[in-house]
């Protein structure tokens, strides 16, 4: 019964239900198989006097079984009801009413006893018990879950506050007193002002929902409410969270983020520079001079790589295409090196040029240089060449 009407979700579970119901059971059999099999270890005879009081004769075992009364009827009780009044305190007038009329339950059944009235003696407690029951599903004190719901929120790492309608603080766990100096009792607002805290808007939009309270440069809360409509009236969850960590995290790495990115565009910039001094470079390793308005001359300077072998080709018939020149006086006097890469790129050009309907001339012909021509082939068949630049100027303009 006191399963039933005090924790009705515990009686669900067959463990815990046989496990407090058995102990029960074991006694209600062990003094029925007392008595009716006259053992007598609890109780040897019932008479009545000559007064009319019926007389118990006790056994050797009845002191024993009238403890385990005593404790389960009177001491276990009492020792629930004072720890509820110590951690509720709204509870505390109904159970001062439910303790008194315990020990008077004990006392009246003593008492019936005495006077002849046994039924009454086992009767009594009932009335205290159904009134207990009523008090705890009244108030809510044996609720499911209701002792590890309170440890978990006992150790969650952001601050958990229970607000009345006043804004009065009636529950505040571990890490809400750790954040702010809060008693039960006081209203939220004020002791938050006390402590210096001070609403501000949240940085760049973040956290939604939230209030925002500062303390200087020291701490930054979040604050988050739930309102809750119960029979109680109305009341409030609130939420403390702290983001000082996180907020100066953020803001470091905003300023880091803020710092890449002037560092990218001055990089952008540099490359930008660089590229225009490639280009200037590539232009003045590989000058186009205009002896015509068909005419060009082109005088390589020094040692060519791929990349300067592809810029040749390059530069050469975007001009040739743009200024529509039918000759290219290529110059080879400044070359250190010629090599088969070399010769292979102006054998493209020529190639190129022609099907551009212009012609490559080359001047400055050294020995050494016409040494690797020959190797190379016929790919120099058609290809006018003269000994200097000053030669081939000469023999061209003569032939215009």
């Amino acid at each position: 019964m006191i399963l039933i009407l005090f924790m009705p979700h515990r009686y669900n579970q067959p463990v815990i239900r046989w496990a407090t119901i058995s102990p029960y059971l074991v006694m209600a059999i062990g003094l029925a198989i007392d008595w009716y099999g006259r053992f007598g270890f609890v109780g040897r005879d019932v008479f009545r006097e000559e007064s009319g009081v019926l007389t118990f004769v006790r056994g050797p075992a009845f002191g024993p079984v009238f403890a385990l009364y005593i404790i389960g009827c009177i001491v276990i009780p009492v020792t629930t009801l004072v720890t509820l009044a110590v951690r509720h305190a709204a509870v505390r007038e109904p159970i001062i009413w439910l303790t008194a009329g315990v020990l008077l339950t004990f006392l009246a059944g003593y008492v019936f006893r005495e006077v002849g009235l046994t039924t009454l003696t086992y009767a009594s407690l009932l009335p205290i018990h159904l009134s207990f029951g009523w008090v705890t599903i009244r108030y809510g004190l044996f609720r499911p879950s209701q002792v590890a719901l309170q440890a978990a929120v006992e150790h969650l790492p952001d601050g958990v506050l229970v607000l009345d309608a006043n804004r009065q603080v009636r529950f505040a766990n571990r890490a809400a007193q750790q954040l702010v100096a809060l008693e039960v009792g006081r209203v939220v607002e004020e002791v938050l002002h006390e402590e210096g805290f001070v609403e501000q808007n949240a940085i760049s939009g973040h956290w939604p929902g939230y209030r925002r309270l500062v303390r200087g440069s020291e701490r930054v809360l979040l604050l988050s409410e739930v309102a809750i409509r119960d029979e109680r009236g109305g009341s409030s969850v609130v939420l403390l969270r702290d983001v000082t960590i996180v907020e100066r995290q953020q803001a470091e790495l905003l300023a880091s983020r803020t710092i890449l990115s002037e560092r990218s565009a001055a990089l952008e910039r540099s490359l930008a520079e660089l590229r225009r001094r490639d280009e200037l470079l590539r232009r003045l390793t590989l000058p186009i001079i205009p002896l015509s308005a068909t005419m060009l001359v082109v005088p390589l300077i020094g040692m060519f790589d791929i990349e300067r072998c592809q810029t040749l080709v390059q530069l050469i018939l975007n001009e040739t295409a743009a200024r529509q020149v039918r000759v290219v006086l290529i110059d080879v006097t400044g070359l250190t090196v010629f090599d088969q890469m070399l010769a292979h790129t102006l054998n493209q050009l020529n190639q190129g040029a022609r099907l551009m309907g212009a012609q490559i001339v080359l001047c400055g012909i050294r020995p050494d240089l016409a040494e690797v021509m020959v190797h190379a082939g016929s790919m120099w068949d058609g290809v006018r060449s003269f000994a200097t630049l000053q030669d081939g100027v000469s023999a061209l303009l003569v032939a215009r």
